[in-house]
Formats: structure tokens, C-alpha cells, sequence
């Protein structure tokens, strides 16, 4: 027991981390600014994409702060909730939580590139296409970086006979 008032340290999860739920206001705040840096581009991207963007970054910003916000909030104060296992035939999280899911990853996440572009590039702004072709452009060349790192690890693992080529 320690001497100390303080609750003993919970136990960890197998995943390693604090739910979100049990953060303290701190962790709150931090997660609130990361949602923010991913939500402010995705604002500006969908705004451009939508033809409502004019520069006003302000507007954007406070934008993207209140969905950041009201993101954090609403996933902290949900019940207590699980990831459904594949036994799992139901989802059992609360509505609000699967909703943000699809929110994040399906309206916000494909839109940062072309919100990073709009706020940073000079001159006439991009269209949505070439946005799109410069993302499958980086998309085209991170697949081939990671197809030569794994054709490396593989020559690497592989057995070499007397003159040191690959069995």
C-alpha cells in the first residue's frame, strides 16, 4: 500500500493505452489540438472542394476547433465502450461513436491533402483532380519505396552459397 492518498496505478489493457473516457483534462486537451491539426486542412479542403473557400483561415480554424471539440467531448463522456470482436455479430457502440469513426476517416481524412495544398500553395489554386492525381502520385510512390524495402529484407533473409548471390 502506499503512504501516499493517491489511488494505486490501474492496471494496463492489452492495448497499452488510457481510454478515452478515463483521460484526464490534460490528455483531453492534447488529443483536442492533434483532432484540431487534422481537422483545419479537411475544413479547407472540403470548403474548396465545395467552392465556399475565399482564404478566410479564421473561419476555417474556428470551424475546425468546434468539431475538434465536440468530437473529443462527445467520445470522453460516451459509456464505456469496446471495439466489437468478429464473434461479435453486433456493434455495441454507441451511436455517436461510429458516426465519428465514419465522420474522421471517410469525409475528414481525404480531404487534408487538398486542404494543405489550398493553404499553402501560391498562385491560382489547385482544382479537386489535380489534387487527387498528386495524392496518387505520392500514394504510387510510397508503394514503390515499400516494395523495394521489402524485395531488400527478403534478399537480406535468404541463404547465400560460396560466391555470396542468393540461393
Amino acid at each position: 500500500m502506499s503512504r501516499s492518498s493517491a489511488p494505486p496505478p490501474r492496471q494496463m489493457r492489452s492495448s497499452g493505452g488510457t481510454p478515452i473516457e478515463e483521460a484526464p483534462l490534460w490528455a483531453l486537451a492534447v488529443f483536442t489540438g492533434l483532432l484540431w491539426l487534422v481537422t483545419f486542412p479537411a475544413v479547407v479542403g472540403l470548403l474548396s472542394g465545395w467552392g465556399f473557400w475565399h482564404g478566410q483561415k479564421l473561419y476555417a480554424a474556428l470551424a475546425a476547433l468546434a468539431i475538434a471539440v465536440v468530437l473529443v467531448v462527445g467520445l470522453a463522456t460516451r459509456k464505456p465502450w469496446r471495439r466489437p470482436t468478429a464473434a461479435d455479430p453486433r456493434d455495441r457502440r454507441p451511436l455517436f461513436v461510429r458516426f465519428s469513426t465514419w465522420l474522421i476517416v471517410a469525409l475528414f481524412l481525404p480531404n487534408v491533402l487538398f486542404g494543405v495544398l489550398e493553404l499553402t500553395h501560391e498562385g491560382p489554386p489547385f482544382t479537386y483532380e489535380q489534387a487527387l492525381m498528386l495524392g496518387a502520385l505520392i500514394s504510387a510512390v510510397q508503394g514503390l519505396l515499400a516494395l523495394l524495402d521489402r524485395r531488400k529484407r527478403r534478399r537480406a533473409a535468404l541463404p547465400e552459397d560460396d560466391e555470396g548471390q542468393p540461393t
